[in-house]
């Protein structure tokens, strides 16, 4: 079985959404561009990414998860999603629901674009101020 760190696993999450380039890696991750590199050549080295050069700016490279990526991936998902269970397993009924209702609550605000765009711009605002 593979092992990948965190911050593989971060980025074989996002590129389960669609191919992604480099840019938006780093910024995604908060890193450098050379740091993305990097992580993207060790996750190519292990053939869990592709990597592909566009035709009209070749200075551009698209990153997207390869089929093993994707089994790697479920497989880590897998193995924590029944470590949590195995913890939560000792959590009394009653609080392991409120958590799931909390948890889907989040969860639908993560999935609204409008709410991170919004902060992000007033808190640069903020920042600028």
């Amino acid at each position: 079985m593979d092992e990948i760190t965190d911050t593989q696993f971060i980025v074989l999450r996002a590129l389960r959404k669609g191919p992604c380039n480099t840019s938006f890696l780093a910024h995604m991750l908060g890193v450098t561009l050379s740091a993305v590199t990097a992580l993207i050549n060790r996750l190519h080295k292990m053939g869990l990414v592709n990597r592909e050069r566009q035709e009209k700016d070749r200075r551009q490279v698209w990153i997207s998860i390869t089929p093993k990526g994707l089994r790697v991936l479920n497989d880590v998902e897998e193995r924590r999603n029944l470590l949590l269970a195995v913890y939560l397993s000792h959590v009394p009924e009653e609080k392991r629901q409120q958590l799931l209702a909390l948890l889907r609550e989040v969860s639908e605000l993560f999935e609204r674009e409008d709410i991170l765009q919004g902060d992000v711009l007033n808190a640069e605002q903020s920042r600028d101020s």
